[in-house]
């Protein structure tokens, strides 16, 4: 009877271990067989054309990386603080660039304007922020319209790097035209 019992016991052991690899053949085979399936069926060809519209360029944020270098001015005769642009700021010299802000007085010009980062009460020239937080924009043309300060517009035009004229802003916008926002 001891007999009997020992070689059901073993009987029962080896059926649990062949029932464990029948489990694990049974789902790699259902798992292969989905997975080709799902493949199988997928299309080569995209089903809609996938289109992303280029970010836009933060120059504000590109002109923030710039240093300065105090520098003796001969025909000032001062010592003047002399903007050292980084290398992708000079990549973008003369290409078109984008900017929002806020408008700035600057002179009786009819086509030189200001634009800041800030508006008027933290602006480079009132607040704490620095040169790079402004922009001169030359106009293409002699603007008749007249903004009020801090009146947020959009400027396009050609970018200029400045680091030689004083009288100017280390950004220029060359030959620019004005949207208001």
């Amino acid at each position: 009877m001891l007999h009997l019992y020992g070689s059901i016991c073993k009987f029962r052991r080896i059926l649990q271990k062949k029932a464990q690899y029948i489990t694990w053949g049974t789902s790699a085979v259902v798992l292969i067989a989905a997975m080709t399936f799902y493949f199988f069926h997928q299309s080569e060809e995209p089903k809609g054309e996938i289109v992303s519209e280029p970010q836009p360029v933060d120059y504000w944020e590109m002109f923030s990386g710039i240093s300065l270098e105090r520098k003796f001015i001969e025909e000032a005769d001062v010592y003047y603080r002399i903007p050292i642009f980084t290398p992708i700021l000079l990549d973008h010299m003369g290409k078109e660039v984008t900017l929002s802000g806020y408008y700035l007085p600057y002179s009786r010009l009819d086509s030189v304007i200001i634009i800041s980062r800030f508006p008027n009460a933290s602006c480079f020239f009132c607040g704490r922020a620095g040169i790079e937080s402004v922009a001169m924009v030359e106009l293409d043309g002699i603007n008749r319209k007249s903004y009020h300060t801090d009146q947020r517009l959009t400027v396009r035009g050609k970018l200029v790097l400045n680091s030689t004229n004083i009288k100017k802003l280390a950004f220029v916008v060359a030959d620019a035209t004005v949207e208001e926002l």
